[in-house]
């Protein structure tokens, strides 16, 4: 038997996803939040609770997500990468789907689909890098999917899974609600601006769809007597943190976005405003709302953080996947560039390129984390500990180790910000720590706090590049 033509073009999404990330799966850090990820999801399946034997600022979505990947894989970075590389394909699949029930065409789904991969595959910090935009783009993509095939059961589906991502991350929020606003209005235009049952079914259906997984988080806390701990860190964390917004390094950003993204980033304005254009008006209105919700959403936690920009390119793989649309005429200019072989060879330069400069800092040069590891591992005994201070947690992970205190991220000792909103005594915290004596401990760089109060309790036992230096217990 045959496979079918949508299982052949999958093929194609998990083969590019995979070929353009392969570079990625071997360094032990990537993304320092990842780091986190993996730490924190192997210690729940080791019985450890959520935001009280260790602690982040993030939903519980991205925690439990790590804990399956431990459960399946073990202490396995490659194929937990490898995963997410068939997560993005699988995401990009959907792209493909969903392009193709609105615009009817193969080759611009298709296209967009493509895209997908390649926004989400190129740069290492902006998409290769398995940050929770990965994880809530793929519900996001998939509730989207969801809406467009309408009935009470799939808009009851997408509010789930809309809700599965709010959990994984709350900016999905803004999707959510943009999106069915939108066909609200929508729908309400079509009905000559008259409220009837069935609109107001789908949209209760679907909201309780969204509601269950926040509900059913609270009560597998309050059943599990941690509730305190993580209303704490739902309601009362975020309101300690100062807002530091800069709308001019905001912009600053979305500017980097599309230059990084270049020749996406053409495709993208040249389509949305042509014109003679394919998309149909209710389309480019839904596009252009939803972009403006995903705008507001990267904006209000004023980090801006490069990757925040990932939750931009699923609409934006829509919209520049209908360039390659049949009926969408291209001036000549243009055409000579992207529609032709000079347009293929373009896009191989920028992509091997890009690679080219992400394989160079990714893998040619060392992995000092590791390094590290190597070295103590040879000097550990089974019953020493370690406290990696201001350096790569990745350590506890790659020793199979425990970390010596519940904040497992180091800049949540290190930041002023964090410090004070979790309302943290940092020497206290620091002495808890050397009150247990980790046998071996890494500071980077100076942090004379921690060294002031080791006193003459440690010696420095090895010194590596990048002024990373190992003490052990006296």
């Amino acid at each position: 038997m045959l496979p079918s033509r949508n299982s052949i073009l999958f093929f194609v999404f998990v083969v590019l996803s995979i070929v353009l990330r392969f570079y990625s799966f071997f360094p032990s850090v990537i993304n320092h939040d990842e780091s986190t990820y993996l730490i924190m999801g192997r210690d729940i399946i080791q019985g450890k609770a959520l935001y009280v034997d260790m602690v982040d600022i993030k939903p519980v979505g991205i925690f439990v997500i790590y804990a399956f990947f431990h459960a399946v894989f073990g202490y396995s970075i490659f194929l937990t990468r490898l995963f997410v590389a068939v997560l993005v394909a699988l995401s990009s699949f959907l792209i493909f789907k969903s392009g193709l029930t609105l615009f009817k065409d193969r080759k611009s789904a298709f296209a967009a689909g493509i895209i997908y991969i390649f926004y989400t595959s190129i740069w290492s910090h902006i998409g290769v890098a398995p940050n929770t935009e990965a994880f809530f783009n793929f519900t996001t993509i998939l509730g989207f999917y969801l809406l467009l095939l309408k009935g009470n059961k799939n808009l009851f589906l997408a509010g789930l899974v809309f809700g599965l991502g709010f959990m994984i991350k709350y900016l999905v929020l803004f999707d959510y609600v943009f999106l069915m606003l939108f066909f609200f209005i929508r729908e309400l235009k079509q009905n000559h601006w008259k409220l009837s049952g069935k609109l107001i079914l789908e949209n209760i259906l679907s909201g309780i769809g969204f509601l269950l997984p926040f509900i059913g988080t609270h009560i597998y806390f309050y059943l599990n007597g941690n509730y305190e701990a993580f209303a704490f860190i739902t309601y009362e964390l975020p309101s300690r943190y100062g807002s530091d917004q800069n709308f001019w390094k905001y912009i600053l950003m979305l500017l980097e976005y599309i230059g990084r993204f270049l020749p996406l980033s053409f495709l993208f304005f040249y389509t949305l405003f042509a014109r003679k254009s394919v998309i149909k008006s209710w389309q480019k209105q839904m596009f252009l709302m939803w972009i403006s919700g995903v705008l507001i959403a990267i904006f209000l936690p004023g980090k801006n953080f490069a990757h925040y920009t990932m939750q931009l390119m699923v609409p934006f793989s829509f919209i520049a996947g209908l360039f390659f649309h049949p009926k969408f005429e291209i001036d000549k200019t243009t055409a000579l560039i992207f529609k032709r072989k000079w347009g293929t060879y373009l896009l191989i330069f920028v992509v091997i390129g890009v690679q080219y400069s992400a394989i160079k800092s990714n893998i040619s040069k060392k992995d000092m984390p590791r390094e590290v590891s190597t070295f103590l591992e040879s000097k550990m005994k089974p019953d020493d500990t370690i406290y990696t201070s201001n350096y790569r947690h990745i350590i506890y992970y790659l020793l199979k180790k425990e970390c010596p205190t519940k904040y497992v991220h180091p800049t949540l000792m290190l930041r002023p910000y964090h410090i004070h909103a979790y309302g943290m005594d940092i020497k206290e915290e620091l002495n808890s720590i050397l009150r247990q004596q980790p046998t071996f401990i890494v500071i980077q760089n100076k942090y004379d706090t921690l060294k002031s109060l080791m006193k003459e309790d440690y010696t420095l036992i090895k010194e590596f590049p990048d002024q990373i230096r190992i003490y052990q217990l006296n």
